[in-house]
């Protein structure tokens, strides 16, 4: 076995070897007289064998040669091993080169055949976690996501917690717990974007009641954006495949949280929660039925028809009307008459499920008295004393 060599040695034979490389002549001009010294000697393998410790010291000095076993390295001469390197550094360098957009149509191109290994083990999301939960992130679309997770979990949800780091991002106690049981619950319509606002987290937290959750509301639009921030962020560390949460935070980012539109509303934020909870309350839908969630562009058509029904809209519009200030300094016709309510016989209609307040299916819901209840729309034409019910399948929040 040769004695092992030192630093300054093996930096001065590299040298040495790469200087007697170069002015060998090339293979093909060089005699060949017989096979024989092409083959290796079986009896002094052990002779021409690197030593592992010169072997880390030169895969320290040449860090491309760790992309190879040193079983092979160990056999190479250290001109062949300069070449390696060089050659490693070429092709790096050629790769460098390379414009962004062709790399990663390569890498896309490339995608389909790459498969990663996951291995068996045990995770409990806190003290073990499993190598698998920190593969590169899904590169399909988020409908797909949303779908492959839902024929992956099914209708049953892991035990929600609430232990998740929101103080690493600025966000610590801003959360309700009923806000992380229900976002821990998949498919759950009781999620409100009020569960996710720091005045109401601070007002349970204070009162330890679990009702003061769903009786708060939002002062100010400021408010409300703080809530859906922090809706999507926690939504992140619960459930990061479900991107619903950045569409619909997105959707109101880019139309300014329809400040134009809601100028007459006389509560905005109120008329937004209530948009984001019917939102909510669709992807909870969805996911029971296994169909994907409400992308940027259906929220678009849903906004429409759902503000295109609020009286502040013709509120501000000269041609349907006096404004709301007007409208209250006149006298009313059914003020003069009397403030009774008017009285509408039995429809067989859900009223529940007009306001996107039922959790039953279609056919299995029931009143109090045992009778079924219709899941159509039960708006009425306030003009008509004898008006009947719309009876369409939409609900009377979205469509009037």
């Amino acid at each position: 076995m040769p004695k092992p060599l030192n630093h300054s040695d093996l930096v001065g034979s590299i040298q040495n070897a790469h200087s007697m490389a170069n002015m060998q002549p090339h293979q093909s001009l060089m005699a060949n007289p017989s096979g024989h010294f092409q083959q290796p000697d079986p009896a002094n393998q052990s002779g021409s064998r690197i030593s592992p410790e010169d072997l880390q010291i030169i895969k320290g000095k040449c860090p491309h040669l760790s992309e190879f076993s040193d079983e092979f390295l160990q056999f190479r001469t250290l001109d062949e091993l300069l070449r390696l390197e060089s050659t490693s550094l070429r092709i790096k360098d050629a790769d460098k080169s390379r414009d962004s957009e062709d790399r990663l149509a390569s890498n896309k191109a490339a995608m389909v055949s790459k498969f990663y290994e996951v291995s068996q083990g045990r995770d409990n999301r806190s003290t073990e976690l499993h190598p698998a939960r920190f593969l590169p992130s899904m590169a399909c679309s988020a409908e797909k996501q949303f779908m492959a997770a839902r024929q992956v979990l099914g209708l049953s949800s892991p035990p929600a917690l609430s232990c998740y780091d929101m103080n690493s991002v600025g966000m610590g106690g801003w959360v309700t717990s009923r806000g992380w049981l229900e976002l821990g619950t998949m498919g759950s319509s009781k999620m409100k974007v009020s569960m996710f606002s720091i005045n109401n987290a601070a007002k349970s937290t204070s009162l330890k009641s679990s009702d003061t959750e769903d009786k708060h509301e939002m002062k100010d639009v400021s408010e409300f954006e703080r809530a859906l921030r922090t809706l999507r962020a926690a939504a992140q560390l619960v459930v990061p495949w479900n991107l619903s949460f950045l569409a619909l935070e997105n959707f109101l980012y880019d139309k300014g949280y329809c400040k134009d539109e809601l100028k007459h509303d006389d509560n905005p934020a109120r008329t937004l929660c209530q948009f984001c909870d019917f939102a909510l309350g669709e992807n909870a839908n969805k996911w029971r039925d296994g169909t994907g969630f409400l992308s940027y562009n259906d929220l678009t058509g849903y906004w429409s028809s759902f503000i295109g029904a609020r009286p502040q809209l013709r509120a501000g519009n000269p041609a349907a009307g006096p404004s709301s200030s007007q409208a209250k300094a006149q006298p009313r016709a059914k003020d003069q008459l009397g403030s009774k309510k008017r009285k509408y016989p039995f429809t067989g209609i859900c009223n529940r499920f007009n306001t996107n307040n039922c959790q039953r299916a279609p056919g299995s819901c029931f009143g109090f008295r045992g009778e079924p209840l219709r899941h159509v729309c039960n708006w009425r034409d306030p003009s008509l004393p004898n008006a009947q019910p719309c009876g369409q399948a939409h609900m009377r929040v979205v469509a009037h």
